[in-house]
């Protein structure tokens, strides 16, 4: 874990357990949001000194004001600015005379609202690193910790007016979302231990956010609505430290469309990136994408109980046959096996249901058992304690005769066990579900909530396996770093570097990726002595830094099969230069092996401005231009996570033989993409663009780069 992070969380810790808050703009109308922070610390029993400042009351809803800062007897630990946007520099300058330093700013007004804002932000932003002020927003709602209690905020509702606490932690870049999934989730007898609004993020940012709830021994998922960051390497850390931590980390991204992204910018200031970038970088880091708040809040009631399977085998125990079917459709849509049962199981539930019913997974007992819940107990314990069970799920629809003792029984068994279980039961009465709520077991309204959450669970451990065997067998690629220190040295001195084709391949041989035979030819007659030694048929190129796409330019000639095709694709191809890319001088010509051709895949890597070097893979041809069919991460990538991506692909049946063709052997060409993408993260960015297109797969399984292009 880097320790510089585990610091940073350390700090925080006194920030969101102040043991004294000073709310600057404090005032006695709860409807002003000084105001109604100090209302909110009051109703919530916050356990330390709240400290109202305003210079033009004495007392504020029964506590005695000062007028300033300067005034208070006692330095608090936070402190909550609910002043104008322009007003807000100077608290902060007050602040940091008197070495209070740390801040809530709810004031909006800052870079949200366009050049004068952002320039107050700038300001806030230069106090904050001038005097090592750690602030949280400005416009933001502040934040929520159920535990201390503290609600350092001035929006917070809920039915009943309780503060629900759990083992789940929220951060959002907007504060009003951040309020319904706690309003939505309290409906669900469902509670966070924090809510953490970072609005415009001048220092105190989502990545750090989501690091310190790592370091919180009671939170055990984490989630959060995220616009956009500023630091792809920030938050790469933070979720890294998640996984370590083994806190599943659940998000909800905006930004998809050009409307969205305009949106954003207007809201919270923040750049959205690049959409599947960010899922790439999800994907890598094991972050759970929720696509709805719903959906969030279901992952959330999933992964709260802290269990994980250790295997996909899902059984579904359903008193009503129609919803055990639709629940074995989902299953396999979203990934999970339905488990087979042990003999030893089977011959246990001959004796539990009645001899109409047939065992099986779905295992429906059939509506005699609706009023029989010693039996149903009995039948699920015996599920559970076959070994060839991973995860439970209990579904069924009106199932009302045994009502709280039906409920009762389910909170019973779950704690039983260690193995993830799961209730989808639409037609539960309230007080049952009062009950299995309150004891912790995921409760879902929805069949396909309930599974799909259920299967997160298990993408989750899966991506916790990988992660762990990938720490043991990392791949070293000592000549990437090698390759890339040359070509930045070369391009330090040079000012500039253009890279041919054969210089591009050379590269690539000296990573240990297998290229075409090749010779590279300043004659005609040279050309044609070089095809005799390399055996034809053969590829004619010519060679130019500045020819990208050889296709366009007719500067490639394929399948030549003798001396005089060579000659007379030789001449043709010197007059389609001329006209198609006319100025252009070939440096030469490559004449190169034709590699027999199993399929084409198409292998790239580009520098995100967040998340630094990114791979593409993908199948060529009309996939990847028509289909747009590709896969991608952040690189650098083990052989075992470029699989995963292949296995992403739309096309990746063709990889497992089609209409009777063999199954291609995909180690050689997850072994060559991976050290391309270790060589592109070791240029760190330095480059334009990077593509081997094709990376030719034989028939023998060989991946072979056959063409490849390098900018700067």
């Amino acid at each position: 874990m880097d320790g510089n992070i585990e610091k940073e969380a350390g700090k925080l810790r006194s920030f969101f357990w102040p043991q004294g808050i000073a709310v600057v703009g404090a005032s006695a109308d709860p409807a002003k949001p000084g105001g109604r922070v100090v209302q909110l610390l009051k109703d919530y029993r916050y356990p330390g000194r709240i400290y109202p400042i305003n210079p033009k009351r004495k007392e504020i809803q029964g506590l005695p004001a000062c007028g300033s800062l300067a005034e208070l007897n006692e330095r608090p630990d936070l402190v909550i600015i609910a002043v104008e946007a322009p007003a807000v520099p100077a608290v902060v300058r007050q602040c940091a005379a008197l070495q209070m330093n740390k801040l809530v700013v709810i004031s909006g007004g800052f870079s949200e609202t366009g050049k004068a804002g952002a320039a107050l932000q700038e300001e806030l932003a230069a106090l904050a690193a001038e005097h090592k002020l750690t602030i949280l927003g400005p416009n933001c709602i502040g934040f929520i910790n159920t535990l201390q209690p503290a609600v350092a905020s001035f929006s917070f509702v809920v039915d009943g007016g309780a503060l629900r606490s759990g083992p789940a932690a929220l951060v959002v870049q907007s504060g009003g979302l951040g309020i319904l999934a706690i309003f939505l989730a309290d409906l669900e007898k469902f509670g966070f231990s924090y809510m953490i609004s970072t609005g415009n993020e001048v220092n105190l940012d989502f990545a750090a956010a989501i690091n310190f709830l790592v370091h919180e021994p009671r939170v055990r998922v984490i989630g959060g609505y995220l616009e956009g960051v500023k630091s792809g390497e920030r938050l790469r850390l933070a979720c890294r430290a998640a996984a370590e931590a083994g806190k599943p980390v659940i998000l909800l991204k905006a930004g998809a469309s050009p409307e969205a992204v305009a949106a954003i910018r207007s809201h919270t200031g923040a750049m959205a990136g690049s959409r599947e970038a960010y899922r790439a970088f999800f994907r890598q880091e094991g972050v759970l994408e929720a696509e709805t708040l719903t959906e969030m809040l279901s992952l959330f009631k999933a992964f709260a109980p802290g269990r994980l399977p250790r295997g996909n085998r899902a059984a579904v125990l359903s008193l009503s046959g129609g919803m055990g079917v639709l629940a074995a459709d989902l299953c396999a849509a979203a990934g999970l096996e339905m488990a087979r049962f042990s003999p030893e199981t089977v011959r246990e539930l001959k004796k539990l249901i009645p001899s109409i019913a047939t065992v099986g997974n779905p295992l429906d007992p059939t509506a005699a058992m609706l009023t029989r819940l010693p039996e149903v107990r009995a039948i699920i314990e015996t599920v559970l304690a076959d070994p060839g069970v991973d995860l439970f799920i209990f579904t069924t629809a009106l199932w009302r005769a045994s009502g709280i003792e039906a409920g009762e029984m389910m909170a019973q068994l779950f704690q039983q066990t260690e193995k993830p279980f799961f209730v989808i039961w639409p037609g539960c009465i309230r007080e049952a579900k009062e009950i299995i709520c309150e004891s912790g077991i995921p409760f879902f309204n929805e069949l396909k909530d309930g599974v799909e959450a259920a299967a997160a669970t298990w993408r989750y451990a899966l991506f916790q396996q990988e992660r762990m065997k990938r720490k043991k067998t990392a791949l070293s690629v000592p000549e990437a770093r090698l390759q890339a220190e040359i070509l930045q040295s070369k391009m330090s001195a040079r000012g500039e570097l253009k890279v041919t084709e054969p210089e591009a391949k050379q590269i690539l041989a000296n990573l240990g990726i297998a290229v075409p035979r090749g010779e590279l030819a300043g004659s005609l007659e040279q050309a044609v002595a070089a095809a005799g030694r390399i055996g034809y048929p053969v590829v004619l190129k010519a060679v130019s830094a500045e020819i990208i796409h050889k296709t366009e330019a007719g500067a490639i000639k394929l399948g030549l099969r003798d001396d005089g095709m060579l000659r007379e694709a030789w001449e043709e191809m010197r007059r389609e230069l001329a006209c198609r890319a006319p100025g252009i001088e070939a440096a030469g010509w490559l004449v190169e092996e034709m590699l027999p051709v199993r399929l084409e895949m198409i292998a790239g890597a580009k520098n995100d401005p967040l998340f630094g070097p990114l791979l593409l893979l993908g199948f060529g041809g009309i996939h990847v231009e028509i289909f747009r069919d590709l896969a991608m991460r952040p690189a650098p990538l083990d052989p075992e996570q470029v699989l995963e991506m292949i296995g992403e692909l739309k096309s990746a049946p063709l990889l497992k033989g089609h209409r009777g063709a063999p199954p291609v052997d995909t180690s050689s060409l997850a072994e060559a993409v991976s050290r391309f993408s270790h060589f592109a993260a070791a240029l760190k960015g330095s480059y334009r663009e990077m593509e081997i297109n094709p990376l030719v797969i034989c028939p023998d399984g060989r991946a072979v780069a056959a063409d490849a292009v390098i900018l700067f």
